[in-house]
Parts: C-alpha cells; structure tokens; sequence
C-alpha cells in the first residue's frame, strides 16, 4: 500500500509539472526560430521594441517624438507619460541586450506575482504548484515574454493589489491599483470595485497614487499628456477597423464575431450582455462583505474578468492577468457552489486551449475567448451574490434563535 500511495504522489506531481514541459517546448521552438534565422533580430523584433525605442528617445532628449504622430505601423508608444521614465536603462543598450532585459523582466514579474498570491492566499502547495504550471503553460505567459509586453508586469501589480488588501492595507492596495492605470481600461474596474465595496481608504490611495504620478510626469511636460490624450483618441478608429477581432478577448470581439450578426445586431447584444454583466457584478459587490480577506480577494479577481471581457479591446497577451482570477478560484474552489466550480473550470479550460488554437492555428472566425471570460465573469459575480446573500440569511436566523 505504501508503495501505490507513492506512486500515486509521484504521479500527482509529474501532473503538475507536465505544463511546464509544454512552456519548455514552446519557449525552445521560439528560440530555435529567432537563432537559425540569418537575421536574428528581424525575428525577435517585436512589441518590446517600442520600450527600447522610447527609451532611447528620452535619453536623447528626443520628448517630443515619443507619442506617435501616425498609426501606421503596429508599434506605437501607448502608455501613460510617467511610464516613459521605466524605459531609460533600454536607452543605454543596444537591441539584443534590450530583449533579454525585457524578456527576463517579464519572467521574474510573472514568478514574483505567482510567490505574492501564494502568500496572499492560504491554501495546500500543491494547489498552488498547480495553478502555477498552467500560468506558466499558457499562451498569454509564452507569447508575452516571447513578445516584450508588459502583461507580466500588470499581472504583478493586480497581485501587489490582492497582497496589501487581503493584509488589511487598503490604501497600499490604493495605490498599486493607480500603479495599474499604466493601463487605464483595466485598472477603472479596480476603482469602480472599491467605490461599490466602499472601501474609501482604497480609494484614496488610488487617488493619492494617481495624483503623485501626474505630479512625477510634469518635468517630462504638460505637451506629454496632451499627446497621449490625442494618441488615445486616434487610437481608437485603429482597433475598431485595423486591428484583427481574433485577437481580442472581449465580448465586443464575441458579437463582432458571430456569423450572420450585421454591425447593429452585434453593437445591440453586445451592449445587452455589458449591461447584464454590471448589474450582476455591482450588486454582488455591493452586497459582498468586504471585511474579509477571501471577499477581498474574490471582488478583485471579479474586476479582472470585467476589465477583460467588458472592454473594446483587450489584447490575447493581456490574458495573463486571467492568472489572479484563475488562482483565487483555483484555491478557494470549496467555497464555492459545485455547479459554479464545474462551470468556471469549463471556462479556464476553454479559454486556455482557444488561446492557443488562436494564435498557432485557426487566426480566423469567433473570437471564442471574449464569451467564455464573460462567461466566466458572469457566474464569478453569481457565485459572489449568492454567498452573500446565504449569509445574510444565516445570520438572520442566529438572530432570531437568540
């Protein structure tokens, strides 16, 4: 017996280290295809470029040439003017040398996020081995440190969120959420969720953070964020009409996608479907006890899923965020309603494989993923409603017993 249940251990781990081969053989591929090409670089040239780029800029007192004047080529500096003093040390290396900063970074912020939440969230090390193999498997994780994007990086600072507000540090937490508004259209759910939760010290460290960034930004020029409001705005036609739908996550992409849905029908159920979706997840917050640190960290995964599905773009390597979300539910699992558990399992799966049947092999048709996180959304904020109001019934009856 003692030797099946050591099998049966050693079985269990090889499990949960199975999805880190699959990183292995993805991240080897890649790098196998940069080296034998004749032009290594022409390979790796990617986002990450626009970090090395704009760094160089800024050590060149070359401010004004940061923000793009035109939108016609994939690249372009899209962030926040305090985010441009991030990229001064790619401005001192040549391009090679700014990659592997890149790439490394991205590493390093992807295992540190997995080590926070871990210590955010108490539960058996083998569920959190787990859910780290599958981060690491994934498609968002592969194709953003392949890429040079900051998802990691994003994914570390929803962690830093989740790490100070589940330790009783709300305004900590306040001000890594203004950290997060590197990207705006994310880091607004996490306001919003401390609005509804009414946790104001949240807010005002979200509030404090923001205003110390602005107030850091301004020897770069007031000119900066003039042109980042102008680069804003004509972004928006670029991913309207320019920018593939396969590669979104959001269920403006879904509808879009659906065959024999015209513009008008699409905008309709898409516009019906956020609607829903708000209802349900402000008055699972609002009911939400937010006191204790499993509430908390629930409300910020649901923000995640609604900053993801409820946007009108939300890049495939973006998904990595889906990391925070995917573990808070991984690990507290057993709260939860079994029907829920079942379906949100369906919907990480779901979301893991369309991840990469989308970028490697079908980059074409519905963009599946958008339903399945909005999906996903949808019974995270259900799940949340219905624990709260089982204990306000139970709590109901203690006092009516007494």
């Amino acid at each position: 017996m003692g030797g099946i249940r050591r099998s049966g251990r050693l079985g269990a781990a090889l499990l949960r280290v199975a999805p880190l081969g699959f990183a292995l053989f993805v991240q080897t591929t890649w790098l196998h295809s940069v080296l034998s090409h004749g032009d290594p670089m022409a390979v790796a040239r990617r986002d990450w470029t626009i970090f090395w780029e704009t760094g160089h800029h800024l050590v060149a007192g070359e401010l004004d040439a940061i923000y793009p004047r035109a939108f016609d080529h994939g690249y372009l500096w899209l962030y926040p003017p305090y985010c441009i003093y991030l990229t001064a040390p790619l401005g001192l290396l040549a391009q090679p040398a700014a990659y592997g900063v890149c790439f490394g970074i991205e590493l390093v912020a992807v295992v540190l996020a997995l080590a926070l939440l871990r210590a955010s969230l108490p539960a058996p090390a083998r569920d959190h081995w787990s859910a780290a193999g599958v981060v690491l498997a994934s498609m968002p994780f592969n194709t953003t440190i392949a890429m040079g994007q900051i998802s990691g990086i994003l994914t570390l600072i929803v962690a830093l969120i989740v790490y100070h507000w589940v330790r009783g540090r709300p305004f900590a937490a306040g001000l890594f959420v203004a950290l997060l508004f590197v990207k705006p259209q994310i880091a607004a759910f996490l306001a919003l969720a401390a609005i509804l939760a009414r946790e104001w010290r949240m807010v005002a460290g979200t509030v404090t953070g923001c205003a110390t960034l602005a107030l850091v930004s301004l020897p770069l020029g007031l000119a900066r964020w003039t042109e980042y409001a102008r680069t804003m705005q004509q972004y928006v036609p670029v991913v309207r009409d320019a920018t593939p739908l396969w590669k979104q996550l959001t269920l403006y992409a879904f509808w879009r996608t659906v065959p024999g849905l015209d513009g008008g029908a699409a905008l309709g159920l898409w516009l019906a479907s956020v609607a829903l979706l708000i209802v349900l997840a402000t008055a699972a917050i609002w009911r939400t006890d937010a006191t204790t640190p499993d509430r908390r960290a629930r409300i910020v995964a649901l923000a995640v899923l609604l900053g993801l599905a409820l946007n009108v773009y939300a890049y495939f390597y973006d998904g990595l965020i889906l990391a925070v979300p995917g573990i808070v539910w991984w690990v507290r699992r057993r709260e939860y309603r079994p029907v829920d558990t079942v379906a949100i399992a369906a919907c990480v799966a779901a979301v893991f494989v369309v991840g990469y049947v989308r970028v490697f092999f079908v980059s074409s048709g519905v963009s599946w993923a958008g339903a399945f996180i909005g999906l996903w959304a949808g019974i995270e904020a259900y799940d949340l409603l219905a624990g709260s109001a089982e204990r306000v019934v139970a709590r109901q009856a203690v006092a009516a017993a007494v």
